[in-house]
Formats: structure tokens, C-alpha cells, sequence
């Protein structure tokens, strides 16, 4: 009777060890990519969130900025990154899923190599315009822009970028010829946007209110289906005429794929503590960025819609980065 009693014992410790590991994850320091450089929101909400994480668990989360190749050289990092869960990444669509879709060659295939751990925040677009351009509304610039086809240009952060497929979106869905100016990043563009050397852009809130606040540039429409809170009195592309329209770009978290399910759902657990955290989000609300923290498979979804949506947009505009 002692031998099956010991089998038995054995057999119960053995299955108990998944929930050891989860509990024991994290037990040493978790490399923390970023493919954003320094500074601005993502940085920030990196920086804040791994902050948070260490106080959670009594390990660092030490930062590392990696950008480049559209995000792509932080996310091939991870993408080669032992399955543990002790490399991850915060990035933007780009690295986690779209940049497949403007390569034609990519050093890794998202879907097959990241295992989605939470989406993290999602940061509205302004379509902001140069007060010299004649529009006051997004009507009234659709209008302007399809009688002078070809002759209005609008800026982005780079090809591929969120405010250049927010354009190509908009185009698709109105039919208006603008010419796309891309730039390096979002403050080079800003920069020439209030210069007058292009005309409008689809910019993040972070970097373009503070302009709207002070006259220096116009606000047209947000890219997202409902106003903003921290700025209500700008209208939606929706409701200005574009039904349906809606380009929000997001930040989530990926580690490598095969990393122990019990890991993965302890590190999405903590994030979604962290970001609803009514003082977290009060400070990322008046950046005009909502956070969001989503279960690993609702993370998953979210990814296959995105895929699906923006197939169509980067096949009608030729979009590629090679």
C-alpha cells in the first residue's frame, strides 16, 4: 500500500509544478524592449508601467529602446528571445502584426513567433491641418482636396506609420488624391507641418493638441469613433461625414511564443492591475491616451481584426517599406 501511496504523492507534486512556476514567474530580471526611441508617450508608458511591474513583483523590468525598420529591430529581439517570458515587448502595430503586410521580407513572422500577453493603451490621431490651408472642417478639406487633386500633401511619421494608413483609410473611403510626404518620426513632420511645407497630418494627440491649444494648428476630426475626452469639441471623421472611419493606433505587450501559458497569464494579471489604476490612468487620460489592459486572447483577436482591416488598406495603397 506505502508504493501506490508514493505514486500517488509523486503524481500530485508533479502536476502542482505549472502552478509553482506561475507563482514563481517572475524570479529574475525581465528585459523590457521598447521600439520607440526616448522620450515621448510610449517611453513613458513603458518607463511607468515597468516601474509598477518591479513594485509588483520584486524584480526590475529593465527598459531597452530598440527602435528602427519600423519597429522591427526590437521586435526580432524578442523574436529570438528564449521562451520564458523574460524578454518581452511593448510596441505598436507595426512590429506585432502589420509590418508583415509592407515588407515583402521580414526577419520573423509575428503570428508565429510572439505570444500575446495584453493590449496595453490605444493613443487617437488628430487629423490636424496648417492654418494657411483655407479648411475649417473636415468637409470643407475633402472638398478642397477633390477639387485640387494631387495638389495638397500631407505628412506622416514614416512609411507605414499609423498617420500614413490612417490617410490611406481616409482616401480609400473619400476618394480625395493628397500626396504622402513621409517622414523620420513624428516631430520632424510637426515641425514642417507648422512650417507650412505640408499641409495636413494624422498625428497623435500627445504631439498635436498642444499645437491646436496655441492657434498654430487646426483641428479637423479625430480618427476614432467617439470624441475625445480631453479634447471634446473636435468632431469625428465619422460624424463629419465619413461614416465608419476609424484608424486608432495601440500599444501591447508580446513575449515569445512557447513561453509557459501560466507565465503569460500572471504577466497580462499584472498589467491590467497596473494600467486600471484609477492615478494611472489619470495620467495617461490627460495625454489623450486610454489604456486599456486586455486578457491574452482578447489581446489575440484584437490582432487578427487589425490584420484583417488593414490587408485591404496597405494592398488599395501600395504601402511597402522595402
Amino acid at each position: 500500500m506505502r508504493i501506490p501511496t508514493l505514486i500517488l504523492t509523486l503524481a500530485l507534486a508533479l502536476c502542482s509544478v505549472p502552478a509553482a512556476l506561475a507563482q514563481a514567474y517572475p524570479s529574475k530580471p525581465v528585459r523590457f524592449v521598447l521600439t520607440n526611441p526616448p522620450g515621448g508617450t510610449v517611453d513613458t508608458l513603458a518607463r511607468v508601467l515597468g516601474d509598477e511591474l518591479a513594485k509588483a513583483t520584486g524584480q526590475p523590468f529593465v527598459i531597452e529602446n530598440r527602435p528602427g525598420a519600423n519597429g522591427s529591430i526590437g521586435g526580432e529581439i524578442v523574436a529570438t528571445a528564449p521562451p520564458d517570458g523574460y524578454t518581452i515587448l511593448l510596441g505598436p502595430p507595426g512590429p506585432i502584426a502589420l509590418n508583415k503586410l509592407l515588407y515583402s521580407k521580414m526577419p520573423y513572422d509575428p503570428g508565429a513567433v510572439f505570444a500575446p500577453v495584453s493590449l496595453v493603451a490605444v493613443a487617437p490621431l488628430v487629423l490636424v491641418a496648417n492654418p494657411a490651408l483655407p479648411a475649417g472642417s473636415l468637409k470643407a478639406f475633402l472638398d478642397d482636396a477633390r477639387a485640387r487633386p494631387g495638389q495638397i500633401t500631407y505628412a506622416s511619421q514614416g512609411n507605414g506609420s499609423s498617420g500614413h494608413l490612417a490617410m490611406e483609410l481616409l482616401k480609400s473611403m473619400t476618394g480625395i488624391d493628397v500626396v504622402h510626404v513621409p517622414y523620420k518620426g513624428s516631430a520632424p513632420a510637426i515641425a514642417d507641418l507648422l512650417a507650412g511645407r505640408v499641409q495636413v497630418m494624422f498625428d497623435n494627440t500627445t504631439s498635436s493638441l498642444p499645437h491646436v491649444r496655441t492657434g498654430k494648428l487646426r483641428a479637423l476630426a479625430v480618427a476614432e469613433r467617439t470624441r475625445l475626452k480631453a479634447a471634446p469639441e473636435i468632431p469625428t471623421v465619422d460624424e463629419s461625414g465619413v461614416p465608419g472611419f476609424e484608424a486608432t493606433p495601440w500599444f501591447g505587450v508580446v513575449t515569445r511564443a512557447g513561453t509557459p501559458k501560466e507565465s503569460v497569464d500572471r504577466l497580462s494579471a499584472q498589467i491590467r492591475d497596473v494600467v486600471r489604476r484609477p492615478d494611472v490612468e489619470a495620467r495617461f487620460a490627460a495625454l489623450g491616451v486610454e489604456l486599456k489592459g486586455t486578457a491574452p486572447e482578447e489581446f489575440a483577436a484584437h490582432i487578427e481584426r487589425e490584420l484583417a482591416k488593414w490587408a485591404r488598406i496597405v494592398k488599395a495603397s501600395g504601402a511597402k517599406l522595402d
